[in-house]
């Protein structure tokens, strides 16, 4: 079968996690890497034995074989670019978060439905053995009717990493802090492992340990149509590192730490339970048990996404992370974000002009900054 010609655009940092992925993934053939920093670029290209530009559109112009592109540049790139490669007929597989706002998200989607192009987003953990385990009992229905949900998503940055470059911690070149940055993942997991997404959100984001413009610590409260109530958390300011998503359901309670996860099985419904018993003291009898999980099969991390969007372009199927999958964590983290500045619960989905002319003043006071040299 024919490879594909694969193009990466944005070389430096994760885009090297990209540039190692396609080479492990023999269906794509890379002819050639983006990047705005010629010189970056140039040596880039000259090591990997391609050609190297500095505009996505000239390389669309000039190579007709590049049907696909992994866009791993700063957030507020990822739009435009993915737009532009929806116009060329060219396939996308966008870094996360895939827009800072959920209005550029939407401006995504649309274009490559429009082109019939497909549009994946890079949520490597999704294909975590834990983590797809506690989607399936969910989806199966182990927990009955979900009551609450939890993450706690306690990350830890220095002050030397968030001056390494100048786009970092900005509004004007980063959109966001903690919820842009390092809570993607936790929040695409938190919606994705319960099957549910918020119908409100009342959330407070503030700047704790970090000489930055952006959030390092978020909370939310969160409500769900069917009378669940969540609660979220995510910061940049502690050690050590964790993630726990704790999901509780009429049937039992999931909780997934790490590559952990444990399973409370109720015997009895508990509302059944609590509407029939005659013992004033009594509960439903409990049952735990650590769930066996599958061996990790095949690829992971980033070359599992690589060879699952490998397989979307070949079929047409949809990738297992699209556009819309991956407008979700987006629109959490919005959410979040509206509702602290406004001091007010905000519906979900996020009013998309209300968002955008948030957005447009925080950047009119987001101050320039330089990358410290090491």
């Amino acid at each position: 079968m024919a490879k594909i010609g694969i193009a990466v655009i944005g070389i430096s940092g994760v885009g090297r996690t990209h540039l190692n992925a396609v080479a492990k993934t023999p269906g794509f053939e890379l002819r050639g890497v983006c990047d705005v920093n010629a010189a970056a670029g140039a040596a880039c290209a000259k090591e990997l034995d391609v050609k190297a530009y500095t505009d996505h559109q000239a390389m669309f112009k000039a190579d007709p074989k590049i049907r696909a592109v992994s866009i791993a540049t700063p957030h507020w790139f990822h739009p435009p670019i993915a737009v532009d490669a929806a116009k060329a007929g060219v396939h996308v597989l966008t870094e996360k978060p895939m827009a800072v706002t959920v209005a550029g998200a939407d401006r995504m989607i649309a274009a490559h439905k429009k082109a019939k192009t497909i549009l994946a987003v890079v949520y490597q953990q999704r294909f975590v053995p834990a983590k797809a385990k506690a989607r399936d009992l969910v989806a199966k229905g182990k927990l009955g009717r979900i009551n609450r949900t939890m993450l706690i998503a306690g990350d830890y940055r220095t002050n030397a990493y968030y001056a390494s470059a100048g786009w970092r911690a900005t509004w004007r070149g980063e959109g966001g802090g903690v919820l842009l940055n390092q809570a993607p993942h936790d929040l695409d997991l938190f919606q994705w492992i319960t099957g549910l997404m918020p119908a409100e959100v009342f959330a407070k984001t503030e700047t704790k340990m970090h000489p930055i413009e952006v959030e390092d610590c978020a909370n939310a409260l969160l409500w769900y149509k069917n009378g669940a109530i969540g609660y979220l958390y995510s910061s940049t300011c502690e050690i050590p590192r964790e993630q726990r998503f704790e999901i509780s359901g009429d049937l039992g309670k999931l909780i997934l730490e790490g590559g952990s996860l444990k399973f409370a099985r109720l015997k009895q419904d508990l509302r059944k339970f609590t509407a029939t018993t005659k013992k004033a003291w009594s509960q439903p009898d409990v049952e735990w048990e650590d769930v066996k999980l599958p061996e990790a099969a095949g690829a992971q991390g980033h070359v599992a996404v690589y060879h699952d969007f490998l397989r979307a372009i070949r079929t047409g199927k949809p990738p297992a992370v699209t556009g819309e999958d991956g407008r979700n964590s987006v629109e959490l983290a919005n959410a979040m974000i509206l509702s602290s500045f406004t001091g007010k619960p905000v519906k979900v989905p996020v009013n998309r002009k209300a968002y955008e002319a948030l957005m447009r003043k925080l950047i009119a006071q987001s101050k320039k900054k330089a990358a410290k040299k090491k």
